[in-house]
């Protein structure tokens, strides 16, 4: 006994606390990880951070600070590449310090932004597994000890799993904005640079 419980209650529902930390924490590193690469991947093919740019979902394009417009060039299945009008980019007075290139500033955007892309999904999945088996031990438990002090004991932990894992399951019922669509097809052609599937728009 420990106070009033029971030394399996209190070490098993010590237990499932901790499964309810660890899926918290894997879920938190995992993300900060995605958001580290994301950086490193916008900042391989512009040279540069979106800071000081705009997204305007109205119009699926970036707004640049000399107020230019960063089109929607092309995709692959995660990313979509967008790129500043070179005639454009090139003639700009800021342009030694936003970006290298000839061919014009470019950013790169998640068409699936965390949780909802297949590594988010993954690795939140396993979180929830987690989660389960931490309400299974409890639920066990409580049926194994059904005296008020450990059934309150079993309370706590249950309402704690039950927080955790509607927490977790938020991307469930909430869909994120701005999810870019796909290409329209008509009047455009194709080909493949830096592993898009590169979509061309006039300079007119």
């Amino acid at each position: 006994m420990i106070g009033p419980f029971t030394t399996e209650t209190v070490l098993a529902d010590g237990y499932a606390a901790g499964l309810l930390v660890t899926a918290a924490a894997l879920d938190r590193l995992a993300r900060h990880v995605a958001e580290r690469s994301e950086r490193h991947r916008t900042g391989h093919h512009t040279g540069h951070r979106t800071g000081g740019f705009t997204y305007r979902p109205e119009h699926d394009a970036w707004v640049c600070p000399a107020d230019q417009m960063l089109w929607p060039v092309g995709q692959d299945r995660h990313h979509r590449l967008y790129r500043a009008r070179p005639s454009v980019c090139n003639a700009c007075p800021r342009k030694p310090d936003c970006t290298p290139s000839r061919h014009g500033r470019e950013i790169v955007r998640a068409l699936r932004p965390w949780p909802h892309s297949e590594a988010g999904r993954f690795h939140r999945g396993i979180a929830l597994v987690l989660v389960a088996l931490a309400a299974s031990l409890t639920l066990i438990e409580a049926v194994r000890h059904p005296a008020w002090p450990d059934l309150a004991l079993a309370a706590a932990a249950l309402a704690a799993t039950a927080m955790t894992g509607w927490w977790l399951t938020g991307h469930l019922r909430a869909t994120p904005a701005c999810f870019p669509g796909p290409f329209p097809e008509p009047g455009q052609k194709s080909t493949n640079r830096d592993r898009y599937t590169t979509i061309w728009r006039s300079e007119s």
